[in-house]
């Protein structure tokens, strides 16, 4: 059903007031957790795209991004006729400087791209390991997909292997008042410096470390065990191939003797 200009201008005023809520929320993230909480920003990126899904392809599409431009334009924010409608999104939400609207714009593209839905969109952000890693991709690959499969699995490994470890740690640090009786967190994390020796001298522990925190170290010992096993598999593909190589020759060197 084809909608009148009116309607058009309303869809348009009411776009812009759940725009403008979003920037809100975004100067309240900004203010309180920048730095701090990813949680509260892969939140605010998600509605981003929640509005581009409801903005783009709608009868009153260009209305709405007229508005937008307009707004932007009141602020003193440039911006051209082949701006992307995400990047028009993100720079009304975030007001933010061209670097980091470009790296939020380029990860939600990606989203976009790959169909990933509002409610699913932090968890996949978490999986692929950040804004800055979805920005640089783009797409995914079969390979991709295969080897976050390969990790995912690992992570399981790894937080059993934890668990495990609890029978016989490593060393036991003494306590600190860094670390607070109300830091409830099962686990947390430490800083130390490596010695030449290969050993490692525990320094501090690290108050307050979030479970997204926990959750990336956790990946990083998942991703260093899986590549562990593939220099071992491919050390054995090499020395198989050697071997393979050697034998063709002795075996042309005594037909040449025969």
């Amino acid at each position: 059903m084809r909608i009148t200009a009116n309607q058009k201008q309303e869809i348009a005023n009411a776009t812009l007031v759940k725009l403008d809520a979003l920037a809100n929320r975004r100067q309240v993230w900004q203010r309180d957790f920048y730095d701090k909480s990813n949680k509260a920003l892969y939140a605010l990126l998600s509605d981003c795209l929640g509005m581009y899904y409801e903005i783009k392809g709608s009868s009153a599409e260009k209305v709405v991004l007229e508005g937008i431009k307009a707004n932007l334009e009141g602020r003193g924010i440039k911006v051209q006729t082949s701006t992307p409608v995400l990047t028009l999104i993100v720079k009304y939400v975030f007001n933010a400087e061209r670097r980091r609207a470009s790296a939020y714009s380029r990860a939600l593209r990606v989203a976009a791209k790959e169909s990933i839905s509002v409610g699913n969109f932090a968890e996949w952000v978490i999986k692929v390991g950040g804004i800055e890693e979805v920005a640089s991709t783009k797409g995914i690959t079969d390979e991709t997909i295969k080897k976050r499969s390969q990790l995912d699995n690992k992570v399981a490994e790894v937080k059993q292997l934890l668990v495990n470890q609890l029978q016989h740690p490593l060393s036991l640090v003494p306590k600190t008042a860094l670390a607070h009786p109300a830091d409830s967190a099962e686990y947390t994390l430490l800083i130390g410096k490596m010695l030449a020796s290969g050993q490692t001298q525990v320094l501090s522990v690290v108050p307050g470390s979030s479970g997204a925190m926990i959750e990336q170290a956790i990946r990083k010992i998942a991703q260093e065990l899986l590549n562990k096993v593939e220099e071992h598999v491919k050390a054995q593909a090499e020395l198989a191939a050697q071997a393979a190589i050697t034998e063709a020759a002795n075996q042309a060197f005594f037909k040449e003797m025969a």
